[in-house]
C-alpha cells in the first residue's frame, strides 16, 4: 500500500466525520426559537409533525451516509476494483469496452445499494408524513428509466472522453478538449431539459382561464413572451409544490405543478412566476453557466492528475492507469473541494434568490410574495431554524425567515 491509499481512505473518513458533525449540529438547532416573522406558520400539531419529520430525515441521512461510506471503504480496502478490472478484461479485449463494463459493474453495485434506501425514504418517511403519492409501480418505472438514461448518456460521455484520452499522448491537450466537450454536453442537456422532463412527467396545456391571462400579461409587462403554459402531474409523486420556466432569451415556457394550482391563489402563483422571471431578467442562468466553466475546468484538471498518477491506481489493486477507476477516484478527491466551492456558489445563489424575491415583490406585491413563500414552506415542510453554518455550506436558497425579512425591507 502506498501513500495514495491512506490519502483516499483519510479523505473518505474525514468527509464522513465532517458531514456527520454538521448534520448533528443542524438537527440540534431545531430547538432554537422560531423567528418572529414565521411564528405561527406551523400550528401545534403541525409543528410536532415537523419535528418528527426532521428526526426521521436526520436518522435516515446518518444511516444512508454511514452505509455508503462503509461500502466504498470496503470496495477500496479489499481490492474489489482490481477484481472488477479482471472481470471486465475477461468480458472483452476492447480497452473502451473494458472501461464501460468496469463502470457498469460499479454502477450496478451502487444502484442496487441505493435502491432499498430510496424505497424506504419514499414509502416509509415521505408516505408516513403525507407527502408521497407515488405508487410502487411508478417507483419501479422511474428507477428503470433513470438506470437506462444513466447508462446511455453516461456511457456516451465516458466513451467520448476515453477516445480523446487515447488519441492524445499530451495530457494537456486531453484536458483542453475534455473541458470543451463536457461543457458542450452540459449545455445541450440544459437546452433539451424539457425532453427529460417529459420522460418522467405528463405535461398538459393550461386551459384558457383568468390565471392564464394573468400569466401572459405579467410576462409581457416584463418584456417576455410566454410560448406555452403547461400543467405537470406532480401530484402523482408528491404533494409538494413547485413551478419553473424553460427556454433561453425572451421566449419562455411555463411549467406549473398541479399541486401548486390546487393549493395556491392566483396572486401566489403570479408571485412565484414573477420570482422566476426575476432570475431571467437578471440573467442568473447565464451567470450559473459561466460559473460552471470554472467548476468543469477544476474537474478536468483533477482528472488529468489522476490519469497521470499510476500509483493512485495500483494502490487499489488496479494493474495500471485505468480510465474508469479515474472517474470514481475523481469524485472522492473532489468531495472536499465541492464542499468548499459550495460556500461560494451557494452564497451567490442565495444573493440571486434575494434579488428575485425583491423583483417579484415589486412587480406583484410584497403581500403576495410573502404569502407565496409561507405557503411553499408549510406545504413543503421546510426547516424554520437551520443552523447558520449548514445554510452557508448547503443552502442554495436563504432560510424562509431571511427571505421574508428581505422582502419586507425591499
Amino acid at each position: 500500500m502506498n501513500i495514495f491509499f491512506y490519502v483516499i481512505i483519510s479523505l473518505i473518513l474525514g468527509m464522513f466525520v465532517f458531514e456527520f458533525l454538521i448534520s448533528i449540529m443542524n438537527y440540534r438547532y431545531k430547538n432554537q426559537p422560531i423567528p418572529k416573522n414565521v411564528q405561527g406558520l406551523y400550528d401545534k400539531d403541525k409543528y410536532k409533525k415537523w419535528l418528527e419529520y426532521s428526526m426521521a430525515n436526520f436518522k435516515f441521512g446518518i444511516v444512508s451516509n454511514t452505509l455508503s461510506t462503509v461500502v466504498m471503504l470496503l470496495l477500496l480496502s479489499l481490492g474489489a476494483f482490481g477484481f472488477i478490472e479482471e472481470l471486465s478484461i475477461e468480458v472483452t479485449s476492447s480497452a473502451l469496452l473494458q472501461t464501460l463494463v468496469f463502470l457498469l459493474m460499479y454502477y450496478i453495485i451502487s444502484f442496487m445499494f441505493s435502491l432499498p434506501l430510496s424505497y424506504y425514504r419514499v414509502f416509509k418517511i415521505e408516505e408516513s408524513f403525507g407527502f408521497n403519492k407515488m405508487t410502487k409501480k411508478l417507483f419501479i418505472v422511474d428507477k428503470i428509466k433513470s438506470f437506462i438514461l444513466t447508462i446511455v448518456f453516461g456511457g456516451g460521455i465516458i466513451s467520448l472522453l476515453f477516445i480523446i484520452f487515447e488519441a492524445f499522448t499530451n495530457i494537456w491537450i486531453f484536458i483542453i478538449i475534455a473541458y470543451v466537450v463536457i461543457f458542450a454536453v452540459m449545455l445541450v442537456l440544459f437546452l433539451f431539459n424539457g425532453v427529460f422532463v417529459r420522460l418522467f412527467n405528463k405535461l398538459t396545456l393550461l386551459e384558457e382561464s383568468s390565471l392564464k391571462e394573468k400569466i401572459d400579461a405579467l410576462a409581457l409587462s416584463l418584456g417576455f413572451e410566454v410560448k406555452r403554459i403547461y400543467v405537470m402531474d406532480g401530484s402523482k409523486r408528491s404533494t409538494k409544490l413547485n413551478a419553473f420556466f424553460s427556454g433561453l432569451g425572451k421566449t419562455k415556457e411555463v411549467v406549473l405543478f398541479d399541486t401548486l394550482i390546487e393549493k395556491s391563489t392566483e396572486d401566489q402563483i403570479l408571485a412565484v412566476l414573477a420570482h422566476e422571471l426575476g432570475h431571467a431578467t437578471h440573467k442568473d442562468t447565464l451567470k450559473g453557466l459561466i460559473q460552471q466553466l470554472f467548476v468543469i475546468g477544476l474537474y478536468v484538471l483533477v482528472l488529468g492528475f489522476i490519469l497521470t498518477t499510476v500509483d493512485l491506481h495500483t494502490a487499489f489493486n488496479l494493474s495500471n492507469v485505468h480510465f474508469g477507476f479515474s472517474i470514481i477516484i475523481m469524485s472522492i478527491l473532489l468531495s472536499p473541494v465541492n464542499t468548499l466551492l459550495g460556500l461560494l456558489t451557494n452564497y451567490v445563489s442565495r444573493v440571486h434568490e434575494y434579488k428575485a424575491d425583491a423583483f417579484a415583490a415589486k412587480h406583484t406585491s410584497k403581500e403576495a410574495m410573502i404569502s407565496a413563500l409561507k405557503l411553499l414552506v408549510v406545504e413543503n415542510f421546510a426547516n424554520l431554524t437551520p443552523h447558520p453554518l449548514y445554510v452557508k455550506l448547503y443552502y442554495s436558497h436563504p432560510p424562509i425567515s431571511s427571505r421574508i425579512a428581505s422582502v419586507e425591507a425591499s
